[in-house]
């Protein structure tokens, strides 16, 4: 991809995730996802999913339930946490799907992912969101999530392809230290 490609291409997504982000409509967020959107998480594997259908249960669970379904913790709503996020494209060197155990439970070893990933031209940005539990600017007992959003073009319009959940837990130091905030 060429360089002013390139940076078009990552505005518009960053743009794009920024809507995503901001809506608040669980079957609306379905809208950004391919029918055939995956979702891998590489710190509970069998927290997967095969398509857009099972993401958006996904959230509707969780939302019905104030649970987070990958850790059990209990879901915050915006207006009890303060939040932050940051958005980057990935790096040549984090072109990778984990290991095979993370991939299977969505129907894929890490080396068939990334080869479907190469011949659809996925591009993929790095979103890092945390939330500092008591709005003093402590992080004791901050949420931090790292995703990997993968996106392709379907016709004329990118939509997200894959939902790399690099990490949930604790914050850990880095939250805001890469990327653009949103």
């Amino acid at each position: 991809m060429a360089s002013s490609t390139k940076q078009t291409t990552t505005h518009h997504l960053k743009a794009l995730y920024a809507t995503y982000r901001g809506t608040a409509d669980i079957d609306a967020k379905g809208a950004f996802f391919s029918p055939e959107c995956i979702q891998i998480c590489r710190p509970q594997p069998a927290y997967a999913a095969t398509n857009r259908q099972t993401i958006v249960r996904y959230l509707h669970e969780a939302a019905s339930t104030g649970k987070n379904l990958a850790t059990g913790g209990q879901i915050k709503t915006d207006r009890e946490i303060k939040k932050g996020a940051t958005i980057r494209p990935l790096t040549d060197d984090e072109f990778e799907f984990a290991t095979d155990d993370v991939t299977a439970p969505a129907g894929f070893t890490s080396s068939a992912l990334k080869r479907k990933a190469e011949l659809e031209d996925w591009v993929g940005m790095r979103v890092d969101m945390w939330d500092g539990d008591d709005g003093t600017g402590s992080t004791s007992g901050g949420l931090l999530v790292k995703v990997q959003y993968w996106w392709r073009k379907e016709g004329e319009e990118w939509v997200q392809i894959l939902h790399d959940i690099m990490h949930m837990g604790p914050l850990e130091g880095t939250e805001g230290s890469e990327g653009e905030l949103l």
